[in-house]
């Protein structure tokens, strides 16, 4: 049980993509819009399902959006 508690917790301190564009007071639908790539997408990052494979100019503009540095979104995008 201890356990469980403890990996709920690391869980929910963790950085996740989700977390950042919450931060940065976006809507899945704002963010997609901005990076100009679908909903689908932001959607498939943020679950984990397939990591962003971006550009650095990509990159640097999802930072951008996101009002993140370049460790935060790594952080958040280690899918594991």
């Amino acid at each position: 049980m201890y356990t469980e508690h403890l990996a709920m917790t690391e869980e929910n301190n963790q950085l996740t993509l989700a977390k950042l564009r919450l931060r940065a007071g976006l809507t899945q639908r704002q963010l997609a819009d901005r990076l100009g790539i679908t909903i689908k997408t932001i959607s498939a990052w943020e679950r984990g399902v397939v990591e962003p494979r971006l550009t650095f100019t990509e990159t640097e503009r999802l930072m951008e959006v996101l009002q993140c540095s370049l460790e935060e979104l790594v952080e958040a995008t280690n899918v594991e």
